[in-house]
């Protein structure tokens, strides 16, 4: 699908043409899944996003993959990438980008499924009144409607390490919150370079920038880290800005790469990344020092693999119908599966892990794809204007923050617990 330019200044039409039309032919992603139909879908992207979730589950649910983490990592990229994409492509389709209507398309992608979950860990608070659990949660929803669960995890006294997982239904959200910071600001520097430079130079600028910004921000990681509390490094968005950035990287590349070495590259880049998957643990300074900017570098390798690639292996597999169905729900799946495991270890604590686990992945995958069925996609299919979902969308948080207002009737039990990780939109 080539995208026919209105009026508009031979400076932005040189730079999409590039970017846009010479990078990805036929082809745009959005940072998140859309509807399995659309043409501007890359498939092999929806692929990869499952995979990046089931990592994320098998670390979380403790089936052996202590480096499951670093899916978040992949869908970091995948969304600084896609992103990027979407922003560039209206800029070729209106004379006027509009960020504001960029920020809508985001909130009613995002939105709706995330007030979905917070409010069913509530519910819950509200009818079962876990022990210490009501006053964490407190702090968490809040956070979460503001979309700072990141630095709340960081700077407030109920942190992730004093508090045990059974203590941290919402914490998974730090990771969405990451995205949610880079999506508004991200917008304004990609149109502010591009308004102020020649087509020549901006791209130049921008990838310079981002690799910079990058790299400083890998070497923050590795700044913060302290032994045994690995918060600051792991949760800032300072720190974890790298794989955004490197996702930027690949869609405002120069050029392609050739077919050869794109595909060895790859290659070897899935093969590192099994490598980190398998072996990577959030708490050694070797995480932070180089296994992190390693897997966000081979994450950006595969993703411009795939970007360019629709017949290759490796499209091949993550276009299988179970990795799509999974990948299409990814985010719901993501949203869900902390919440359902929390529950279960609080309130069915003679669970064998087996069956604990068992339990957990059908409830999450039931729960994300009603949510996804109920209410993600009827709300990002609705045609009703701004003025119409807004104030929907800030009523459910402002009932949510009220439900945080009611009486807490247990102290917090802080207790010793593994840090939590999380994606995002994927």
């Amino acid at each position: 699908m080539r995208f026919a330019t209105k009026t508009t200044s031979p400076r932005r039409s040189a730079l999409d043409t590039v970017i846009v039309q010479g990078r990805l032919p036929g082809r745009l992603t959005r940072g998140a899944p859309e509807e399995p139909g659309r043409a501007d879908r890359i498939p092999s992207i929806d692929g990869l996003r499952a995979l990046a979730v089931v990592g994320v589950l098998a670390f979380h649910f403790e089936l052996g993959l202590p480096g499951g983490f670093l899916g978040v990592d992949l869908f970091f990229v995948i969304s600084g990438f896609v992103i990027t994409r979407l922003l560039l492509a209206q800029r070729v389709r209106e004379a006027r980008p509009r960020q504001v209507e960029f920020w809508f398309r985001r909130a009613k992608r995002l939105l709706p499924a995330v007030l979905l979950v917070v409010a069913s860990v509530q519910a819950w608070m509200l009818i079962q009144d876990p022990p210490g659990l009501r006053a964490t949660v407190n702090g968490q929803t809040l956070a979460a409607l503001a979309y700072v669960s990141n630095w709340y995890a960081i700077t407030a006294d109920v942190g992730y390490w004093n508090v045990g997982p059974e203590a941290a239904p919402l914490n998974h959200l730090w990771s969405l919150a990451v995205e949610e910071q880079f999506y508004v600001l991200w917008p304004l520097v990609l149109a502010g370079v591009l308004a102020l430079l020649p087509a020549r130079v901006s791209r130049r600028v921008l990838v310079t920038a981002a690799l910079v910004v990058a790299a400083v921000g890998y070497v923050l990681a590795r700044h913060w880290y302290v032994p045994g509390t690995p918060e600051r490094a792991y949760l800032g968005t300072d720190t974890r800005v790298g794989a955004l950035l490197l996702g930027v990287v690949v869609a405002l590349g120069p050029a392609r790469l050739p077919a050869r070495l794109s595909a060895v590259l790859a290659g070897v880049s899935v093969a590192v990344l099994g490598v980190l998957w398998a072996t990577a643990d959030m708490d050694s300074a070797a995480f932070y020092t180089w296994q992190l900017p390693v897997a966000g570098l081979a994450a950006a390798l595969v993703v411009n693999y795939l970007a360019h690639t629709t017949t290759g292996p490796l499209s091949r597999f993550l276009c299988l119908a179970p990795l799509q169905w999974t990948g299409l729900r990814s985010y719901a799946i993501y949203l869900w599966h902390w919440p359902v495991w929390v529950f279960l270890g609080v309130e069915f604590p003679g669970l064998s892990h087996a069956v604990r686990v068992a339990m957990a992945v059908a409830a999450t995958l039931v729960l994300a794809a009603a949510g996804y069925a109920l209410v993600e996609q009827p709300v990002r299919a609705s045609r009703r204007r701004p003025l119409v979902v807004l104030p929907a969308l800030a009523a459910c948080c402002a009932l949510l923050a009220g439900a945080t207002m009611l009486p807490v009737t247990a102290p917090v039990d802080a207790e010793q617990g593994p840090v939590v990780t999380g994606p995002g939109t994927p």
